[in-house]
Parts: C-alpha cells; structure tokens; sequence
C-alpha cells in the first residue's frame, strides 16, 4: 500500500513537473514557488481535517501537483538572484549552502512532530499545512526577483516547452543527466517505502520515554541530516560546482558506497550496523539532489532554465513510476528484504552512465 501511495505522487509529479516548470519560465520563479507551498500546505491540511483512505490518495496527488510547482522553479529562482545578490558565489555553491540550511530545518522538524505527536497524527498534519501556508506567503511578500525577466509576448507555452526540449536533446551530458535521474529513480521508491518494515520485521524497537516506533523514526531523521549536514561540508571543500568532471566523480563514488549500504542495510542482521547504514545511505541520498541540480544547470539557460530543471524531475519520477511497482511486488511475493536488495541492483547501471558522462565531460 505505502509502495502504491508513492507511485501516485510520483505519477502527479510525471504528469504535472515539465509543465508547472515552463509556467516558471513564461511567468514568475517565486509565484510558481508559492503557488506549490500553498498547494501542498492544502495536501498537508486536508489529511488532518479528513483522516480517511480516499482522501490520503487523494492529498498524495495535490501534494505532487504542489511539488511540481517549486521544484525546477525554486532552483531557478536562486540561480537567477545569486549573480545580484551575492555575485562571488556560483549557483552550484549556493545550491550546497541551502541544503545546509535545509538540513538544520529538518533537525528541528523531527523534534517538533515528535512533540505534536503527542495531540495525535492529525495535529502535526494541521501544523505542516499551516506552515506551508505562512512560506508560501512570507516569500511572496518579501522575497525579491529580480534575476527574471519574463520573455516577449511572442513566447508561449508549447514554444517554451518545445525549446527546453531540444536543448535536452541536442546535449548528450543533459540527456545523460536525465538517464542518471531515472536510475536512480528506479532504485529510490523500493527504499523509501520499505526501510522502516525492514526495522520492524528484524528488530524489537524498545519504546523510550513512553514513545513509540515514532521516537526511532525522529532519532534516524535527526542523525540523517547530522550526516548529511557533514557530508555537505565536507564535499563542498573538494568539489568545484562549475565543472561537470569534479561532480560526475563525486556522484561516481557516492553511488559506490550508496550501494554498498543499501545492500548491507538490508541484509545486516546487527540493529546498530543497520541503524547505521541506513544513516549512511539516506545521507548520501540527500547529497544527490544538489549534485544533480548543480549538473544539470550547468547546461541550462536562463530561458528555459526551469523547464530543463523540471525536465530532470520528471525523469526521477518516471524512475520511481517504473521502479516502485516491481519493488513493491517483490516486497509483497517474497520479503521487505529481498525488495530493498533489488532496490539496491537498480542503482549499478548509473555507474557506466556517470563513467560515460565524466569522460564526455573531458571532452568538451
């Protein structure tokens, strides 16, 4: 079922991501921004209000419409405000510093649901939803753009659609980008949607503090973005943001070891080398998307630059779309187990891709 639920966001995402993101570039960057917070601020609030399955899919669907809408835009949105606000900084670098900042909010988030929690699940639903609401508000009133222009009135919607997909064909390392997004999409749903069966089905969760499984679940979010937060630093001293070499290297070795402990993660029969593998992996699972962000503006312009975003999105989607059905069947026929190794399989063939890319990058 959680397997389901996740191929009907995805499958919102797929079929709403190119198209919300050429609004972004015919538009407005930060009205199509706030448009997706105020959209999945509703998802949020709507589950809180009416607990009952129909309605949960139902919010799974709005809440991937809303994600289409700030995805390629919001990144777009930075790269075309950082060369007037701070022009020392690339877009790759600020990309790196946001999820910084995106990590310490996901510190304090676990804590804060930990303690809603206490009212019940629908109050830390209402509290997200609203919070949503005031983002999506607060950033329309007080957030600059000045970095877009919005093109003459000869450009519309299918030319701008048309453009950014032809610049993604004519590029072999924007193809190759995409590749990369579906593969990896293919091995995430499985993962996402199955690590915390695999805790329950191997493991004694012991409760602590009079708190449930939802005490574990808040402690491996919090050391995720610790992790993250580390791994973020630490590749920012050695990576350079504006060359398509350095980044397919990093992904190359972060693929290696994501490997590696989604494969141990799964098979591990001690709790605290599971524990932290599964630390280890969803760390680096955050580390791509500003890897792949960065990549794929590289060879973005300006007009397009969030379609060809969105484009990357929906290619991670599509993987998820293809990728979470055969998983989700594989945990169901034979185990949770088995179906996160096969999430884990799904990843080697990123690999002679990244290769592939590096050295096209070095020969151009």
């Amino acid at each position: 079922m959680v397997v389901f639920m996740g191929t009907l966001y995805e499958l919102s995402i797929l079929l709403f991501e190119v198209p919300t993101g050429v609004v972004a570039d015919l538009y407005s960057r930060k009205l199509s921004v706030c448009i997706g917070w105020f959209v999945v601020g509703i998802a949020f609030f709507i589950q809180g209000i009416f607990p009952f399955p129909a309605v949960v899919i139902a919010a799974q669907i709005i809440l991937g419409i809303g994600d289409t809408f700030t995805s390629g835009a919001h990144d777009a949105w930075v790269a075309d405000e950082i060369p007037l606000t701070n022009p020392g900084l690339t877009a790759g670098q600020a990309f790196f510093l946001g999820q910084r900042a995106s990590f310490l909010g996901r510190i304090v988030g676990p804590i804060l649901a930990l303690a809603f929690s206490l009212s019940g699940l629908t109050t830390v639903l209402w509290v997200t939803g609203i919070g949503f609401f005031i983002f999506a508000i607060a950033a329309y009133f007080w957030m600059t753009e000045k970095g877009f222009h919005r093109g003459d009135q000869e450009r519309h919607f299918w030319a701008t659609f048309v453009e950014g997909f032809g610049i993604v064909r004519l590029s072999r390392l924007l193809t190759l980008v995409l590749v990369v997004s579906v593969f990896y999409g293919f091995a995430s749903e499985g993962f996402d949607r199955l690590w915390n069966k695999i805790f329950l089905d191997a493991f004694a969760l012991p409760k602590v503090l009079g708190f449930d499984d939802t005490f574990w679940w808040a402690l491996f979010g919090i050391l995720t973005q610790v992790g993250g937060m580390g791994l973020n630093m630490g590749l920012t001293k050695v990576l350079d943001t504006s060359s398509s070499r350095s980044i397919t290297s990093a992904l190359i070795i972060l693929t290696m070891v994501l490997i590696f402990s989604i494969l141990g993660f799964a098979v591990t029969s001690s709790f605290v080398l599971a524990s932290i593998l599964y630390v280890v992996s969803r760390s680096i699972r955050r580390l791509l998307d500003p890897l792949l962000t960065t990549w794929t503006n590289l060879f973005a312009p300006p007009q397009t630059r969030a379609t060809i975003l969105s484009f990357s999105s929906q290619a991670h989607s599509f993987g998820e779309i293809g990728g979470g059905p055969v998983v989700g069947a594989i945990g169901q026929k034979l185990s949770a187990m088995s179906a996160v190794v096969t999430a884990a399989f799904l990843l080697m063939p990123t690999l002679p891709v990244l290769f592939t890319a590096r050295k096209q990058s070095e020969e151009t």
